[in-house]
């Protein structure tokens, strides 16, 4: 059965994301290292225990997936209702630094303004991920510290600050 596509381009869809099919590569994703980093979390669930929790958290979730081949190269997702709207994505390991993260998010910006009415959204990234810092400057975030977060970093505990960055319809 064929996925319902959110929005598209050229390039990529933003499909719908059905857990049999996308689950075990998000959380094979979210086991990389350069995934938690980015995140600041390290997963420690089984596979049974995280599928359980995650698909019923965000408000929108999509997979994203590039016409060429029909790959799916990654997730983007908006956080739980009753939170600020905060937009975030996860490219698969081998589709990394081409460009599709940046076009993804441009999509996925676009599906929140357009379609769930969202007047403005947020994002965030650590001060060591310049490659998410360079796509939300593409994708026109602007900064906005009042919505910075002091944490503890995920494997040190020193403290470490998550950079905020919000864009408006």
């Amino acid at each position: 059965m064929p996925r319902q596509i959110y929005i598209a381009d050229e390039i990529l869809t933003l499909s719908e994301y059905i857990e049999a099919e996308d689950d075990l590569d998000c959380y094979n994703c979210w086991l990389d290292e350069d995934t938690q980093s980015g995140y600041n979390f390290k997963v420690t669930k089984t596979f049974e225990e995280w599928s359980k929790e995650t698909s019923t958290k965000s408000r929108f979730i999509a997979t994203i997936i590039r016409l060429s081949d029909n790959a799916r190269i990654g997730s983007i997702f908006v956080s739980p209702e009753g939170t600020p709207p905060d937009l975030a994505i996860m490219i698969y390991k081998p589709y990394r630094n081409k460009s599709y993260g940046t076009r993804a998010f441009a999509l996925g910006a676009k599906y929140c303004f357009d379609m769930l009415k969202f007047d403005y959204i947020t994002a965030g990234c650590y001060p060591h991920n310049t490659a998410s810092y360079k796509m939300l400057q593409k994708c026109g975030f602007q900064p906005h510290p009042e919505g910075n977060i002091d944490e503890k970093h995920y494997l040190t505990g020193e403290k470490i600050i998550q950079y905020d960055y919000i864009k408006y319809k």
